[in-house]
């Protein structure tokens, strides 16, 4: 695998996999993770650049924790070892990243899988992303906490986060309401990592969360976040 093999989801582009179904899945030459590591700073760099995530660090990595253990704020700590809800990732913030990537170190003895929906999918008619534009939501970030809506102006990206996210009024609860419904009854795709998987996710586009994992599993996935 080589960088020049990512196709940006971009809408000049009109082929390959992240921009036919918003995710792509690529395999590192080595299995060591410096080498996974180094393989998708090199695919990142193609796409944009990168951004720092919670920890304030240009590169991560996440394993599965018990709810005690985790950030205040993070989905880790309302659902700890269950499964994540699905999401978009910096939610929080005022414009989340464009592109996730997530490198598999090590699936775990007892793997969990990454879940993958395309909002886009979800079935929404003209006057439900009207509401989704319109309808107000509170993002909570301590003392940064904005007021936002769920779908960007002009549908550029959904901004959801059932950790974050906060419903004001009946319009800004029937919009949450709604989302939540329609993943509800969804299809979506089970991600079953192997050691050296290199995952690119379009964040405006794409959900991910996780199915449930075991103490102690050894899970380990290295992140990194893209501004594009």
């Amino acid at each position: 695998m080589t960088a020049g093999d990512v196709v940006v989801s971009d809408p000049e582009q009109d082929s390959g996999p992240l921009y036919e179904s918003g995710w792509s899945l690529h395999r590192s030459d080595g299995e060591t993770s410096d080498a996974i590591l180094q393989e998708m700073v090199k695919l990142g760099d193609c796409l944009g650049t990168r951004v720092a995530g919670r920890s304030g660090q240009l590169r991560e990595v996440v394993q599965p924790i018990v709810a005690e253990d985790a950030h205040p704020r993070s989905l880790s700590a309302q659902y700890g070892l269950g499964a994540l809800p699905f999401h978009i990732e910096l939610s929080h913030r005022p414009r989340p990243c464009r592109y996730l990537l997530l490198g598999c170190i090590d699936p775990g003895e007892t793997p969990a899988a990454t879940t993958l929906l395309d909002w886009r999918k979800l079935g929404f008619e003209r006057e439900e992303l009207a509401l989704l534009e319109e309808a107000p939501v509170l993002v909570r970030t301590g003392r940064r906490s904005f007021y936002s809506t769920i779908l960007a102006p002009g549908g550029t990206f959904l901004r959801y986060d059932p950790g974050c996210l906060e419903p004001l009024g009946e319009r800004g609860r029937e919009a949450m309401q709604l989302v939540a419904d329609r993943i509800t009854r969804a299809h979506s795709y089970a991600l079953h990592w192997r050691q050296g998987d290199i995952l690119i996710i379009d964040n405006w586009r794409v959900l991910h969360g996780r199915s449930r994992s075991a103490h102690g599993s050894g899970r380990s996935l290295a992140r990194i976040l893209i501004d594009a």
